[in-house]
């Protein structure tokens, strides 16, 4: 890798619902990408911040895909405030201060909004999105909605994403964003209308978000024939792929690279 080019990142912002009204959109491609690249869109976590830096999962998940040989999009939803490092470990305490009065409805308008900005950029690429946990829900109703903003898809990866919350879990529902989402009968009908060509599930066998049944239901689900959907357990791996049995790690990102980057 050593040897490789730095990739070029390019920022734009697309209009937000909410707070300060802005969506980050960032592209990460190396130096003279193509149109015929396939292009990978990485949609965050509830409450998540994403950006092309080093040392963001999304940053280093995108530099990963470049090196794959494909393209990168991150985009950020809107929220009130972005000093996430302000509150160090208090993640209910940024939930609140960040995002106070969001609906699931508004973060989704944002996610559509920067793929509007997506499919401008992209033109004729191969187009995938990557969603994580929340964002995967905002990738399975953007993939199975009734909407002129996304074609049909070459790919929608998901990770830890899945249609119904652990009982013991519940509380999280009372957080914002959280505490309006859409019902599992909405995010089932949806799933039951995707037009992707792919369809790539995974999930960290130490996941307490999501149940392996939880998550393996928008596979089943997926109007696809078999060979184009797969689920994969990644060992050792928690709900935000951020940790092998219990320590900070790379490896469940590049696990799932490795897993993906023949398909592309």
């Amino acid at each position: 890798m050593s040897g490789l080019p730095e990739p070029v990142v390019t920022r734009y912002t697309a209009k937000g619902s909410y707070g300060d009204e802005t969506v980050p959109v960032s592209f990460i491609e190396k130096p003279g990408s193509r149109e015929a690249e396939p292009l990978l869109v990485l949609l965050h976590g509830v409450h998540g911040c994403a950006s092309a830096d080093h040392g963001n999962k999304y940053g280093d998940l995108a530099h990963m895909i470049v090196t794959a040989g494909a393209r990168a999009a991150i985009i950020e939803t809107s929220r009130s405030r972005r000093d996430r490092e302000t509150f160090g470990d208090d993640r209910e305490a940024w939930a609140w201060a960040a995002f106070d009065g969001k609906t699931f409805d508004m973060d989704h308008s944002d996610v559509l909004s920067g793929l509007k900005m997506v499919r401008a950029h992209a033109k004729g690429s191969p187009l995938w999105l990557w969603g994580f946990s929340l964002g995967g829900l905002h990738a399975v109703m953007a993939g199975g909605a009734d909407t002129p903003v996304i074609p049909e898809l070459e790919g929608l990866v998901l990770s830890g994403s899945g249609v119904r919350i652990r009982p013991e879990e519940e509380k999280a529902l009372t957080l914002p964003i959280l505490s309006t989402c859409r019902s599992q009968e909405e995010l089932e009908a949806a799933a039951r209308s995707m037009r992707t060509r792919r369809l790539v599930a995974f999930r960290g066998d130490m996941d307490e978000t999501f149940s392996q049944a939880s998550c393996r239901r928008f596979v089943d689900l997926a109007p696809l024939d078999p060979e184009a959907k797969h689920f994969y357990t990644i060992q050792g791996a928690d709900h935000s792929f951020r940790h092998r049995n219990g320590q900070p790690s790379r490896k469940p990102l590049e696990e799932m690279m490795e897993i993906l980057a023949p398909l592309l």
